[in-house]
């Protein structure tokens, strides 16, 4: 999965509307999609469908959305960490640390193998959402009878313990091998608007787009994302290298 945005948006100011307060992320996403000139799925489809659906529908750009929420921290759940402690336990043989009490660990401070390991663990929920979203798309796909049409997965976390490459990581590796083949690209949002958990001291949000495979994705609708996005939150956007995030406060 090729990351193809050099306009990534790196959105700051305030909230904008007060009515974002009792939104969660899903519906915000709902929201800015809409704005931006998609329909809700439901109205897409025929009446009598009864099957798996995505979210929007982009009919003029050929573009089927599916729109997926972190909603836990999951680098502080206790059933990821003993999940992790376990695993270290039975590959020290291969390099993995030997735990005493409490500690915090880098993936970068690891093994390569013991690494992915952990991420696989740490991330399981990440893959599954991916997983999921390929079924839906691919099913909107084929009620729609636009089996060609392009599929975005939109990813939507609050600023989290899981930082942004390692999610992107896990993305790309849900898509290994050809799977989860009708998922041609992904819309990463980090932001916490409507954030599920604290995330006291973040303000600013975070979008890139990433393809996979070259698949082409119309710039014209990445622009529009954008302005939906600022009119929708009250978020002015600036634009910048994805690999320069980090400099404006994004996680990773």
């Amino acid at each position: 999965m090729d990351d193809v945005t050099r306009g990534a948006a790196a959105l700051t100011a305030g909230y904008g509307s007060s009515k974002l307060v009792a939104m969660d992320q899903h519906e915000l996403l709902i929201r800015v999609l809409c704005v931006a000139g998609g329909t809700e799925m439901e109205s897409a489809l025929p009446r009598d469908y009864a099957g798996e659906r995505a979210d929007a529908l982009f009919e003029r750009y050929d573009v089927v959305v599916e729109v997926k929420t972190l909603a836990t921290d999951r680098a502080n759940d206790p059933k990821i960490w003993d999940a992790l402690g376990q695993m270290f336990a039975e590959n020290v043989h291969e390099g993995a640390p030997i735990i005493f009490g409490q500690t915090k660990i880098g993936l970068h401070d690891l093994p390569e193998n013991i690494a992915v390991k952990a991420l696989r663990i740490a991330g399981k929920r990440v893959q599954r959402e991916a997983a999921k979203a390929n079924r839906q798309i691919k099913a909107s796909k084929a009620a729609l009878g636009r089996e060609n049409a392009f599929g975005l997965l939109v990813l939507v976390t609050p600023p989290s313990g899981t930082d942004r490459r390692s999610l992107l990581w896990l993305v790309k590796d849900a898509l290994r091998d050809g799977a989860c083949s009708s998922i041609n690209g992904v819309y990463l949002v980090e932001t916490p608007i409507a954030a599920p958990f604290n995330v006291a001291g973040k303000i600013d949000s975070f979008l890139s787009f990433h393809s996979r495979g070259g698949r082409w994705f119309p710039r014209a609708l990445r622009k529009r994302i954008g302005a939906a996005w600022g009119m929708v939150t009250g978020q002015g956007g600036i634009l910048a290298r994805e690999e320069d995030f980090h400099r404006y406060g994004a996680s990773g």
